[in-house]
């Protein structure tokens, strides 16, 4: 097994001995630093293969070598030992404690920084963008709690992916200003000095500018006289220059740099002490309501602003239907439809040959442009649910389901992976790993799928636009409710039959009080979810377009064919088509749909590009019809989709996981039995509504 050795540092007080003892488990092997009476931690764990050691450096505010402790501190860093150092920021007081880590930066680059006790953040009104951060000193930037164990695992990912692959391609450049060309010229000095090629040489003619004896006296014996006295002279136009002490000057400039990362990239809010106050979400009856009818105006909002529905409805049932028709064609979604319909005609017109005009307007048109045409929708769904965050409606929504969730043999940490499955299943999975037991763990990991992510919800969000009869908000709640109502069954039966019923901890959670949400705040996390997206669309979305049109757009005999039922696609669906018999979707165009499923297990939103590609319709509400597809098939669908077995990303997650085929083909099964038994369900209810 291979070893990676990791030095801890932090200033006094960041929380570095609990994390320290955190990781080690507090099994910790005392020492002294050679040649002095300061003691000296040491801890190992594993992780991903790896033989982790834990070098606990000593709690210093800098690395000026001015105590023994930094001494220590700066010896080791610079000795070369440590493979990466996590250096820790108290998230409470984040400008304060980001001078180390900024120290470490400028003569060490396999660092990742860590922002402890992130549990406590949000209750004192900080809010941090920690990508922000990561861009601006090109390393990874994790936000970690003790308390909770929230981003422990995430964090030592990190460490081994630094450890892999290395960290900064060069040290911190912080700009000092006048001192600048000083800089330069004492690095020219060092470059004729053999003895001191160990050094980073930008760092080292920083602090010895700074008038640092310990490396002043190593420069005059390394180098020889010559070149320490033409130091000398550098640095006394050096002092002139900037007109006061050097050291408190560069370290001013640190500051200066540090004040410029907050005012990007951190956001404090005035939390009044009256606010904090019991809330109501805390009922174990009236919280769940609440909830869900706050996810349910939330789902109406974004069908009000995208599809004009109910106004369409009202104005319909008031006798103006020209009006209403209006609303609906000149609504955000009908604008997009429009635009992506044109686009595809004028392909399919202005290209010659067929077959590039199909590639281009089905294959790139009908399955990228498509999927960006629900752009506006996930904004929007994004926007909201930060706005609802922010504001801190979600951990009290929390704490109300932690009443149901206890029921069900989940503490209240599973709140952390349940919440980040929204977004995506795949790190919601990892966040299992955070679980007080090992049994809460599994069945985590089983059943976080059933949560529906973001890609799910373009699904659901596409077929809702397809619906006659009934408003398309409902298919998206029902979708919703399915989905968490599944995981709430499957947990508790999962519970129930296990062997070792291993008892509930308790929910440990920070409250925050409630506060008026903060526009950059909302920003960032709307954008992270919206980015991720974008990213998906660019990336695994066009792939998947192309080789559905490829499917879709050639025979068995490779032969070029512009009619899909005749495609290899066709061919390979139409033998599984008994899939789709319990929502009753037969005929020569049930392989279609059975297609798209198929697809849909690259990335949940293929199905949506698979559907409109080989149907080669503008919209999904024509495509639907070119499929005969009835309303209760098609939420029938909806559900089954958001249930059935996750893209292969959370498959290959799921396995990572447990290093387990039996536990991964057990979630496969309990999905796919799910999904079959509530969208049949929901299926021959709808089909009882008269």
């Amino acid at each position: 097994m291979k070893e990676i050795t990791v030095a801890v540092a932090g200033q006094p007080n960041v929380g570095k001995s609990t994390f320290f003892n955190l990781l080690t488990k507090n099994r910790v092997l005392v020492a002294n630093w050679p040649g002095v009476t300061v003691e000296k931690h040491e801890g190992f764990l594993e992780h991903r293969g790896y033989r982790i050691k834990l070098v606990d450096l000593p709690g210093v505010y800098g690395l000026s070598a001015l105590t023994l402790e930094e001494r220590i501190s700066r010896s080791y860093i610079l000795g070369g030992e440590a493979d990466v150092i996590i250096a820790l920021v108290d998230t409470t007081i984040p400008e304060r404690t980001l001078y180390l880590p900024i120290q470490i930066l400028e003569m060490f680059r396999n660092v990742v920084v860590a922002y402890t006790k992130y549990d406590m953040a949000h209750e004192m009104g900080i809010h941090i963008n920690f990508d922000a951060l990561e861009k601006r000193l090109g390393v990874p930037v994790v936000p970690v709690s003790a308390a909770t164990g929230y981003g422990i695992e995430y964090l030592l990912d990190k460490v081994v992916e630094v450890a892999e692959k290395g960290g900064r391609r060069d040290y911190l450049r912080i700009d000092y200003g006048e001192l600048e060309p000083f800089i330069e010229s004492v690095e020219r000095e060092l470059a004729k000095c053999e003895g001191l090629k160990d050094y980073p040489s930008r760092w080292l003619a920083i602090r010895l500018l700074e008038g640092d004896e310990e490396l002043s006296k190593l420069l005059s014996e390394k180098c020889g006289g010559d070149v320490y006295r033409s130091f000398e002279e550098v640095r006394a136009e050096a002092r002139k220059a900037v007109g006061r002490d050097i050291s408190e000057f560069a370290s001013a400039k640190r500051f200066s740099f540090i004040m410029s990362l907050a005012r990007e990239a951190i956001v404090r809010a005035r939390i009044p002490e009256a606010k904090r106050a019991r809330s109501i979400f805390y009922h174990p009856v009236i919280g769940i309501a609440l909830s869900l009818t706050l996810l349910l105006s939330i789902f109406m909002l974004v069908f009000i602003v995208n599809t004009g529905f109910p106004l369409n409805t009202l104005l319909s049932l008031l006798g103006q239907e020209e009006l209403a028709s209006a609303v609906e064609e000149y609504s955000l979604s009908g604008l997009l439809e429009k635009g992506l319909g044109w686009l595809m005609d004028l392909a399919r017109s202005s290209i010659a040959n067929p077959l590039l005009a199909s590639f281009v307007a089905d294959g790139v048109i009908g399955g990228v442009a498509s999927i960006l045409a629900f752009l506006p929708l996930i904004f929007i769904v994004m926007f909201v649910l930060s706005l609802v965050e922010d504001a801190g409606l979600l951990p009290r929504m929390a704490v109300g389901v932690s009443a149901l969730t206890t029921k069900i043999g989940l503490s209240g940490n599973a709140l952390f992976p349940i919440t980040i499955s929204l977004g995506c299943n795949v790190p919601g999975i990892m966040g299992a790993r955070a679980s007080l037991t090992a049994g809460e763990r599994i069945r985590q990991i089983l059943t976080l799928p059933l949560i529906p992510c973001q890609a799910r919800l373009v699904v659901l969000l596409a077929l809702a636009t397809a619906l006659r009869t009934l408003g398309g908000w409902l298919m998206v709640f029902t979708g919703y409710v399915a989905a968490f109502s599944a995981f709430v069954v499957l947990n508790y039966a999962l519970y129930r039959l296990s062997r070792t019923r291993e008892p509930v901890p308790e929910m440990l959670l920070e409250i925050p009080a409630y506060h008026k949400p903060l526009g950059k705040v909302v920003w960032w996390m709307t954008w992270n979810n919206v980015k991720h997206f974008l990213e998906k669309a660019g990336t695994i979305i066009f792939l998947s377009s192309i080789v559905v049109w490829a499917l879709s757009s050639f025979t068995p005999t490779l032969t070029y064919t512009d009619d899909p039922s005749n495609s290899i696609a066709a061919e390979v669906s139409r033998l599984l088509a008994p899939a789709v018999y319990p929502f009753h979707v037969t005929g020569e165009n049930a392989w279609m749909v059975v297609f798209g499923l198929l697809m849909g297990f690259v990335a949940k939103e293929v199905f949506v590009s698979t559907i409109l590609t080989i149907t080669g319709a503008p919209n999904m509400a024509e495509a639907v019809s070119v499929m005969g597809l009835t309303d209760a098939q098609l939420i029938a669908i909806g559900v089954f989709t958001t249930l059935y077995v996750p893209c292969l990303a959370t498959l290959s997650t799921i396995y990572s996981e447990t290093r387990s085929a039996k536990l991964t083909a057990l979630s496969v099964l309990l999905l796919m039995g799910t999904a079959y038994l509530i969208s049949a369900l929901v299926y021959y209810l709808l089909t009882l509504i008269p």
